[in-house]
């Protein structure tokens, strides 16, 4: 039961400060800054937690980054820049993405490790 609530609380803890840095950091030009910063920092916090015990990573990891972190707003902000024609922006948000994200998980794992 405790692990339920601190789940609970953790993933309510990742979707508040996942709204605050898209209401502070997302532009209206359609290049969501706040949701590429939330992704890498969400990944290299991730990374961070590797060396954690299961239930930890449950909590922390599953509960509190996934809520935190953002796939669909990726997605969809991707589809968004490709709607509006602007293709070249949106494979440099999918390329910065994936280059930034990876590379933070393995720093986080690195000094986890």
């Amino acid at each position: 039961m405790i692990t339920a609530v601190a789940f609970v609380i953790a993933a309510a803890v990742g979707t508040l400060a996942r709204a605050e840095a898209g209401r502070r950091w997302n532009r209206h030009d359609g290049l969501a800054v706040g949701t590429l910063a939330v992704n890498v920092s969400g990944s290299f916090l991730l990374g961070l937690l590797s060396e954690l015990t299961p239930p930890a990573v449950t909590i922390l990891g599953v509960g509190g980054l996934g809520a935190y972190t953002t796939f669909s707003s990726f997605a969809r902000d991707v589809v968004a820049l490709a709607e509006q024609g602007r293709l070249g922006l949106a494979g440099c948000y999918v390329a910065a993405s994936c280059a930034l994200g990876i590379g933070a998980a393995a720093v986080g794992v690195a000094i986890a490790g």
